[in-house]
């Protein structure tokens, strides 16, 4: 009889083996957003015009030191946006569209930009209560502790989804909102109005794949790519007055910073 065969025990990853995973898959998103950002402003503003052919695959893979996966990803989500049309030996195409308005957002004029925005669309509620504040907010924003009142909000432009907007406040802030909340105000108007003035926004902004329930507010397919945008609204005196985290349509929201910022 042969020696005894015990099962093999998978063992699991090490912190440091999650974290670079994890790395790998956002470097793997930002890779497919920026190709997909760059052939989407090509689209929108001309530069390949209407019927025109796109740059081939493996041009593509060259041009920009990207996988063929990853191009082929973009192309996928220009494709379901109905942006291009891919013909069989022949090659992809800009598709004839509609006019879509597509909004800026200036992360170097934060508080204006928004403004203008809100004058153009509307936002719904989906959510006002108190909630446990993610780690990863409760980082960047001192002041605000493990517990806050959460403002869900899902902006559009004529029934069109923008943006999910999930913003925490500290608890007498929040209070002190009324409880009908403005259709077009943006969590900052809201805040500023109670005063006193905000004078700080500390803004940074990435790009992150749809879960399943940002894909299903914003109407996009899963693992789209999204603008993720997280804002710290401070006082005059520094203290933490909110933090948010947006997560924005990149086919309907372009965002745009000063040179070298």
């Amino acid at each position: 009889m042969g020696p005894t065969r015990h099962p093999q025990r998978t063992r699991p990853p090490r912190t440091g083996d999650a974290a670079l995973t994890s790395r790998r898959r956002n470097q793997g998103v930002a890779r497919y957003y920026r190709l997909y950002e760059l052939l989407s402003a090509a689209l929108q503003d001309g530069t390949i015009a209407p019927e025109s052919a796109l740059p081939s695959e493996p041009e593509l893979c060259a041009r920009h030191e990207i996988s063929r996966t990853t191009v082929r990803r973009a192309l996928d989500r220009l494709e379901h946006e109905g942006r291009i049309v891919r013909r069989r030996g022949s090659g992809t195409y800009a598709r004839i569209q509609r006019a879509v308005p597509r909004f800026c957002l200036e992360l170097h004029a934060f508080p204006e930009t928004m403004a203008a925005l809100e004058a153009r669309t509307t936002a719904t509620t989906l959510r006002f209560g108190p909630a446990t504040v993610p780690e990863a907010l409760r980082a960047i924003a001192t002041g605000i502790g493990p517990a806050a009142y959460l403002i869900e909000r899902l902006r559009c432009n004529e029934d069109e989804p923008l943006s999910l907007t999930a913003a925490y406040l500290p608890q007498p802030i929040a209070r002190r909102l009324r409880s009908r909340i403005p259709s077009r105000a943006s969590v900052m108007t809201m805040i500023d109005r109670l005063g006193p003035p905000m004078t700080a926004v500390n803004c940074s902004v990435g790009a992150i794949a749809a879960d399943a329930a940002a894909a299903r507010a914003l109407q996009v397919p899963l693992g789209s790519p999204l603008l993720r945008v997280r804002a710290v609204l401070a006082g005059d005196g520094g203290e933490s007055r909110a933090v948010l985290e947006s997560l924005c349509r990149s086919d309907r929201l372009q965002l745009k910073m000063l040179e070298g910022s």
